[in-house]
Parts: structure tokens; C-alpha cells; sequence
């Protein structure tokens, strides 16, 4: 199995994008735990969209309808990535499914590691200045899982672009906690771009009323989201 098929076969059973990233340039980024990285070569990016619709209603806060797709976006990526990582071991490699929503550090919303730095390595969007992976498709849309694997696999390149002068969500940020920084290629520091604090007290509040922390504003805001 090479890279291609891999691909090839992760979008005929359900995923929208997919790739591959090299694990070497995540060395010294923050893991939970630690050494969740040892051993495995390559991140399996495969990413699902949230549909318009689901965004369409959104003005200052999220709506029931929104998390409907939330959640289930983020179940299809969940079983997405076990059959990856059974297909991979039938291959006679290693594999790990990281599940796509999965907050292990509720103080930082940190989970096993970012979805985001895998998926952008694996060329499939640059990072906004929302810090979420924006694609030239599908914009923030979309949802990610990753599967580690010590397979050989070629590598896909990251892409070169960022969000230039556009500012849209740091406009529409209802928390106000968006700063409107370009933080190539991936920021060190997650402060340096959003005001993490602000952005969750504003979560938690929108928890109170759907049971569950999530947005979505930055998200309907972005112009590659063609809400």
C-alpha cells in the first residue's frame, strides 16, 4: 500500500480530504501523553465538512443544529479512522487512531495532539488566524482525525498560503478573542494568535445552553467557508 491508494481508498469509503505528514517536523510539539509520537513515521490526515447548512444560522452563537452536525462529523471520522488503522496493520504495519474530538486537558482544550498541525503538514490547508486549518475548499468546515503509522509512506508537502490582509473572523469573534495574527507556519504558542482565556469563558457559556462548548461563528465568518 502506498501513499496514493491509501488516499484513494480513504475518500471511496467516506473521507472528503486526505493525507499524509511527516511526524519528524512535529518533534517538540506538545503531546498527550509525551511520548505518543514514538515510533511512528507518518500522520494519517483524513478531514470530513461540516455542512453549510449546519453554519447557515449561525450569527453571534451556536445553534442546536450545529452541534448536531458537530457531533456526528465527529463520529464518521471516528469509525473513518479505525478502519484506517485496521487496514493499515492488515498491511503489516503500526497503528494508532487519534479520535477527532477528544479533550484530555480541559484547562489548555488540549486532546492527544493537533488535528490541525497533522492535517496542514499533510498539505491539506494553512492555519488561520482563528488557528483552525483552513482549506482552499472547504475552508474551517472541516473536522480532522489522524492515525499514526511506522509505515514508510511518501509524505505530502504543505501548502504555501496563508489568510493575507482578510480579518472576517476576527471580526465576527463573539468573545473578541481573535487577534487577528498570521502565524506561520504553525504558532509555537497558541496565545500569540487567541486569546485562549476569553475564547473560553465565551465557550462555557455557550455550554449552558446547549451542553456542550463549541462556536462555530469564526468558522460561518471565513470566505472559504462559502456559507
Amino acid at each position: 500500500m502506498n501513499t496514493a491508494e491509501l488516499k484513494t481508498w480513504l475518500i471511496s469509503i467516506g473521507a472528503a480530504v486526505a493525507g499524509v505528514a511527516d511526524l519528524e517536523a512535529l518533534s517538540g510539539y506538545p503531546t498527550l501523553p509525551e511520548n505518543l509520537l514514538s515510533g511512528y513515521r507518518r500522520g494519517v490526515s483524513m478531514g470530513i465538512p461540516i455542512p453549510k447548512g449546519a453554519l447557515a444560522d449561525i450569527r453571534d452563537r451556536s445553534t442546536p443544529l450545529y452541534l448536531h452536525a458537530y457531533e456526528t462529523v465527529n463520529r464518521l471520522l471516528d469509525d473513518l479512522a479505525m478502519k484506517t488503522a485496521n487496514r493499515i496493520e492488515a498491511h503489516g504495519g503500526r497503528a494508532l487512531a487519534i479520535p477527532a474530538s477528544h479533550t484530555l486537558d480541559r484547562k489548555i482544550h488540549r486532546g492527544n495532539l493537533s488535528h490541525k498541525a497533522v492535517a496542514r503538514l499533510a498539505g491539506l490547508g494553512w492555519i488561520g488566524k482563528n488557528i483552525l486549518l483552513v482549506n482552499p475548499q472547504y475552508g474551517p468546515r472541516l473536522r480532522f482525525a489522524t492515525v499514526l503509522t511506522d509505515l514508510d509512506l511518501e509524505a505530502d508537502s504543505p501548502l504555501e498560503r496563508d489568510c493575507g490582509g482578510c480579518t472576517r473572523c476576527r471580526d465576527a469573534c463573539p468573545a473578541g478573542a481573535i487577534r487577528g495574527v498570521t502565524a506561520k507556519p504553525y504558532p509555537a504558542d497558541r496565545g500569540q494568535c487567541v486569546d485562549i482565556e476569553a475564547c473560553a469563558a465565551k465557550l462555557k457559556e455557550f455550554a449552558s445552553e446547549l451542553g456542550k462548548d463549541i462556536c462555530g461563528v469564526c468558522i460561518r465568518a471565513c470566505p472559504f467557508a462559502r456559507v
